[in-house]
């Protein structure tokens, strides 16, 4: 595909389609090009390849799983695989040549973050969606950060039990949901200052997650109050008007029969 072909994938892209999770898959695809870019251009030892290939496999799940349920919720299905196709492509892992076509993604994030600028307001309105789009993406940052340095800092040192690149992985992951299995743990001061950075941002992260969850379920039943009560309500408002209607037509009557009698003395 040439660039000119990518452009006109790209504008026809229809500008409503741009949402918080959308968002968050912009940031994720400078992440994953970001990634990308490390690997060719930078000489690594086999472990901190194989912790980048981790976290590229992670958000390819991401992708691929953003992917596959527009495609199942969308009105043409065939359409919006015709449509989007090369972030498919762009999102298989684990295959060295397909890496590449995430170069093809940067189009679409120059374009997005274009539109970002009128348009993030609108897409934002949502709080439940912009949440969770943002945990993800800061879940994923926190654990390839977190993860990467605690390997950099304490894999050379002579007592350190966080040696490769799963153990790494598995601190981080581990750490963040503060499971707290303590069968790695860091022993240096630096390694020990990036652990408590990670355990508060986890706490802070997942008890977002949990409320807004909670509020899930629970803002239904408030709804229901709320339209039980605006009901009863509306039902009160039409027995004033009708009691109001009635009052209106003994005064009529009233009248009428004041003037009859003013009318029978004279």
């Amino acid at each position: 595909m040439t660039e000119n072909d990518a452009q006109i994938h790209l504008d026809r892209e229809p500008l409503q389609r741009l949402g918080p999770f959308d968002i968050g898959m912009m940031i994720l695809s400078l992440v994953a090009v970001t990634v990308v870019v490390i690997f060719i251009t930078v000489p690594l030892s086999h472990e901190v390849r194989s912790y980048l290939l981790f976290m590229d496999t992670l958000i390819c799940g991401i992708f691929l799983t953003h992917f596959f349920y527009h495609v199942a919720t969308a009105t043409n299905r065939l359409a919006y695989i015709k449509e989007h196709w090369i972030d498919f492509v762009a999102s298989v892992p684990l295959i060295e040549p397909l890496r590449l076509a995430r170069f093809l993604q940067v189009l679409r994030v120059i374009r997005l973050l274009k539109m970002t600028r009128h348009l993030v307001l609108p897409s934002l309105r949502d709080r439940i969606q912009t949440t969770l789009a943002t945990m993800m993406v800061a879940l994923v940052i926190l654990i390839g950060v977190a993860g990467l340095s605690i390997f950099l800092i304490e894999h050379d040192l002579p007592n350190s039990n966080i040696r490769n690149a799963e153990d790494a992985i598995w601190w981080s992951l581990v750490t963040i949901s503060t499971v707290g299995y303590g069968d790695y743990y860091p022993v240096s001061t630096a390694g020990r200052v990036v652990s408590m950075l990670l355990i508060l941002s986890g706490v802070s992260l997942f008890g977002v997650i949990s409320g807004y969850i909670a509020s899930y379920f629970i803002t239904p039943e408030e709804k229901d109050q709320l339209a039980v009560q605006n009901r009863r309500i509306n039902q009160l408002q039409g027995q004033m008007e009708s009691m109001q209607h009635s009052l209106s037509k003994l005064h009529d009557k009233l009248d009428k029969l004041m003037i009859e009698n003013d009318r029978s003395k004279s």
